[in-house]
Parts: C-alpha cells; structure tokens; sequence
C-alpha cells in the first residue's frame, strides 16, 4: 500500500506513518534532536518490511544489513515491536543516504538501481557498505563525488 502525502501535512504525522521511500526524506528534515528521539525510542518494524519490499531484500539480508538476527526480526514482526536504537538508526542512515542517491541521480529508480548494484570503487554495493559509519562515510563520498562530476 502506498501512501500519498500532502506536502502541506508533512510534519502533522509521526515520520514512522511513511513508506520507506518517502521516510529517509522525512527523517533528513528532523532537527538532530528529534531523530536522536526518534532513533532512541526505536521505529516501527513495518519501515524494516517497507525497506525489503522497496530493494527486493529477502529478511535475512535485512537481518545482516541491520545487524540484527533473522529470527529477532521475524519475533518483532509477530509482536509488532519497536526496532532497537541500533537498527533504528542503521535503517535511518540507509533511509537517509537513499534520499542523498536521489537527488544526485535525480531519479529515485537509478538511485536504488546505484545503491544495489556492485560499484567498482567501494568494491561491493553501497547498500551493503551501510551497516557500519565507515562504510556510509565512503558511500557518501562517492556520491560527493558524482554530484561534482569527480567520477563517472
């Protein structure tokens, strides 16, 4: 189910009431102390779900991606539960460095196509560098540097 968002409305709902595609938009708008919050209190396990249905991610490589077990995300799926403060922020940086890939690639089908495609600079796909600071750090990077033209 997809939801439409009135742009006028934007900050009248909680940031976790948006599909994943829209939510890293959302989160990047917060000031820092409302995502501190936000990513304290944990997030929804429905935006873990958004995020495997908008790359095509089976849970387990979610699971890995957010360093978490399979079956720990299948028991808060059941139970409806919060993501942790540590997979909370970990699906908030991807969320986040996928909406720095959509402005770059000006198309959020290419950006998703760049963040899952093996990319011969980081050497693997930038999606799978996410689970650590230094990974998005070099991610990020590289998108710094196709916005300026530095790589083709």
């Amino acid at each position: 189910m997809k939801l439409l968002i009135n742009k006028d409305k934007l900050h009248d709902k909680s940031p976790q009431q948006y599909s994943f595609s829209k939510w890293g938009n959302v989160v990047r708008k917060m000031s820092p102390a409302k995502r501190i919050e936000m990513i304290r209190n944990g997030v929804k396990v429905s935006l873990l779900v958004d995020a495997g249905q908008y790359y095509g991610l089976s849970q387990k490589k979610l699971a890995k991606l957010l360093g978490i077990s399979n079956a720990t995300i299948t028991r808060k799926l059941n139970s409806q539960e919060k993501l942790g403060p540590i997979e909370s922020e970990r699906l908030a940086r991807i969320a986040l460095i996928e909406t720095e890939a959509e402005e770059v690639f000006t198309s959020p089908e290419l950006a998703k196509q760049w963040m899952l495609e093996p990319n011969l600079v980081l050497g693997e796909s930038p999606l799978s560098l996410l689970d650590t600071d230094t990974g998005a750090d070099e991610v990020r990077k590289i998108l710094a540097a196709i916005a300026d033209g530095s790589v083709a």
